[in-house]
């Protein structure tokens, strides 16, 4: 498979859904963390870039191997994501799990598409759950089973990222 690097870019969330996808780090503990695990949500701390500060941020997950496999919905110029590609180390929270990694991109887009594709076969029992869903899509603050299909269209050029415990 040939390298190539991730191109997918996306305006910035409306400022209601950027409020609402901040909110899952200020209530991730104790029973809420274990739900949130089971509907394949985790956090992903990295080092800021130019702060040099923690920063710790909800993205979606599938358990891959010994680690896990995230994606960057919001694309390349997600900050999380650049705050990787500058220092790859992270500390991911899993439930009540927690352990530091070490994160890659996944360099072929045959395998970042691959890879979407296994997530979308998971998702059925992750995101909202399912009578939430309308709601929240009728309100357009997420639709996640659009956000599925669009990681999975999306696939080869999608950020993939691999973490592997250290």
């Amino acid at each position: 498979m040939a390298a190539s690097e991730p191109r997918f870019t996306r305006r910035r969330a409306p400022p209601l859904q950027r409020l609402l996808l901040k909110t899952p780090p200020l209530v991730y503990r104790g029973f809420l963390a274990e739900f949130m695990r089971s509907r394949c949500v985790m956090l992903l701390t990295t080092v800021g870039r130019r702060s040099g500060l923690s920063r710790t941020t909800a993205v979606s997950f599938m358990p891959h191997g010994a680690g896990v496999v995230v994606f960057s919905g919001w694309g390349v110029g997600s900050n999380w994501y650049r705050n990787v590609l500058a220092n790859p180390s992270v500390r991911v929270t899993v439930g009540r799990r927690r352990f530091a990694g070490t994160a890659r991109v996944v360099p072929e887009a045959e395998h970042r598409r691959a890879l979407m594709l296994e997530m979308q076969q998971r998702s059925s029992g992750c995101g909202p759950p399912r009578l939430v869903r309308p709601f929240l899509a009728g309100l357009r603050l997420f639709d996640y089973d659009a956000e599925i299909r669009m990681a999975v269209a999306q696939g080869g050029d999608l950020p993939v990222l691999e973490i592997t415990p250290v």
